[in-house]
């Protein structure tokens, strides 16, 4: 997922996802999940996408994850709330958002919570709250993953905050994919360097030095 290798990523979570159900290992099918539900997301299969979260929160026991493991729930409301984006159901997606937020601080699960608060920002923009709810979401998942110094997750925030603020100040938009897109270059992030340069309107083809150029 943070190689942006969706095809791949399909393709090693349906080989092994069953496994992880068949022994019972709640917190590898929460993660693998939501993981897979996200790739089918980026693949335009939104119903495969449901089809794999359903199952999760309709099968794995309410009580299966104790404390020391509950900090696998989190990213499962989070793909949640993307497939709800994706779908139109923006109250929905709003919801598991929150529910993302709630669940990451509970366990204290930083990553998580940066995560949760990214997805709220979109949900905030998909939904035309107000300007500053959404940029509040955006700047604390910024701020969570900077201090915790997580390039790949960190580095999807500047790309989504860069294309939420797009037009407020078009030099300091920018710039936040920009850095987005040395993070997913430095880490070989290559379906992540798509997407920003799609953003930035660069060729597929330009030079990973091109940006110390602009």
């Amino acid at each position: 997922m943070y190689m942006g290798l969706w095809d791949k990523a399909v393709e090693v979570a349906e080989k092994w996802l069953p496994v992880a159900w068949e022994i019972r290992e709640w917190p590898v099918v929460h993660w693998s999940s939501a993981w897979l539900a996200i790739a089918f997301l980026k693949r335009k299969r939104p119903e495969q996408a449901k089809q794999i979260l359903d199952r999760v929160f309709a099968e794995v026991p309410a009580r299966a994850l104790d404390n020391r493991s509950s900090f696998a729930m989190p990213y499962s409301h989070i793909a949640v709330a993307q497939l709800h984006l994706e779908t139109g159901h923006p109250n929905l997606a709003l919801n598991a958002a929150q529910q993302a937020v709630v669940s990451s601080q509970q366990t204290g699960a930083p990553l998580e919570e940066g995560a949760a608060h990214r997805v709220l920002g979109q949900v905030y923009e998909a939904m035309g709250a107000p300007h500053a709810e959404a940029d509040a979401a955006f700047r604390r998942s910024l701020a969570l993953l900077e201090a915790i110094e997580s390039p790949p997750e960190l580095a999807q925030t500047l790309l989504a905050y860069g294309r939420f603020r797009r037009g407020d100040n078009s030099r300091q938009d920018r710039a936040l994919i920009e850095r987005a897109l040395r993070l997913f270059q430095e880490m070989g992030a290559t379906g992540w360097v798509q997407e920003a340069r799609a953003a930035l309107n660069l060729p597929s083809g330009e030079s990973p030095n091109a940006l110390d150029r602009t």
